[in-house]
């Protein structure tokens, strides 16, 4: 049986948008310059290939003016927002089994990477690394990814325990990943990984209580948003804030400050579906300008028209045309 394509779960980049949001970028500019649309983060369980994951964490490190933009999405990510395999972690009796598991579920949020768990006289270790070759600088995804696992032995409740390994050389502002990985950090090491105190494994887990963090709760209703603009376009200008937000049951000052949280504007992210949409159906070639018009919410092809130049620069017709 052959490997899977090195990919990732779409959901691990969710936490992408509230930190962009935290440093004033909107999350639909950062998708616009990487030339892919927000909705592709509308199915959190799918899989983008590592390729472009990479490149996404390196224009992220860019656009931030962050060395060590990974680290702090990873640090954001929670446990329980990473689908099948934070939900394992977390149900685990005790440390050891969390290790077990984060280490035996990793193909779930992976694919093309490695995570060994191992111990040796009096420490335990959670190993990482990439099981094949890669496209792209991996720095970033890699900073993100031992701060998730960091959580792992850090439900615990000893952080002073934990020690982080890179392979990565020393950098200027450490000071920063220390935020994220924590103040134990040894650089130019032979492995990217989690090294702590093997008396942790007998500890229960210390975790959070089951009520969704703010972010949680927003990145969730960001995604339902998108969601329902996606499905419901053709319903045209019925389709605003205070109908998405009494959908959602939530009042219409809810959504967007949920949104805000993660960095999009309402009215930008339905500009922004309407146009992808709407490139999605001229492409398929089999449907006339007024059908498309109709399909994205617009009442006539004359406003469709209109917006389609705003978005492209070229009319309809003329983007079809130059398709072929």
């Amino acid at each position: 049986m052959l490997n899977p394509a090195p990919s990732i779960r779409i959901r691990a980049f969710l936490p992408i948008a509230p930190y962009l949001a935290q440093r004033g970028v909107s999350a639909i500019e950062f998708c616009d310059r990487l030339g892919i649309s927000p909705n592709v983060f509308q199915n959190a369980d799918g899989w983008l290939p590592r390729a472009q994951c990479f490149h996404m964490a390196n224009e992220l490190a860019k656009v931030a003016a962050d060395p060590f933009a990974g680290a702090h999405v990873g640090f954001m990510t929670e446990l329980r927002d990473l689908g099948v395999w934070g939900q394992s972690v977390l149900a685990a009796r005790d440390v050891a089994a969390a290790c077990a598991l984060a280490t035996v579920n990793v193909p779930t949020i992976h694919r093309g990477s490695e995570v060994r768990f191992m111990t040796e006289g009096k420490t335990a270790r959670i190993v990482f690394r990439f099981a094949d070759r890669y496209e792209f600088d991996p720095r970033q995804f890699i900073f993100g990814s031992l701060a998730v696992l960091r959580k792992v032995p850090l439900m615990a409740g000893e952080p002073s325990a934990i020690r982080v390994r890179l392979t990565a050389s020393r950098m200027l502002g450490n000071a920063a990943l220390e935020e994220c990985l924590g103040s134990n950090i040894e650089t130019g090491c032979d492995h990217d990984m989690i090294e702590f105190d093997r008396e942790l494994l007998d500890l229960p887990l210390k975790t959070a209580g089951t009520r969704p963090s703010k972010a949680t709760e927003a990145l969730a209703s960001a995604v339902e948003a998108a969601k329902m603009l996606s499905e419901r376009l053709s319903d045209g200008h019925a389709l605003g804030l205070e109908t998405v937000a009494r959908t959602l049951g939530m009042s219409a000052r809810s959504l967007q400050r949920r949104l805000k949280f993660c960095g999009v504007d309402f009215e930008e992210l339905l500009d922004d579906t309407r146009r992808s949409e709407a490139i999605r159906l001229i492409c398929e070639g089999v449907h006339s300008m007024t059908d498309i018009a109709l399909r994205v919410g617009y009442s006539d092809s004359a406003h469709f028209t209109r917006a389609f130049k705003r978005w492209t620069g070229v009319a309809p017709s003329r983007f079809r045309t130059d398709r072929k």
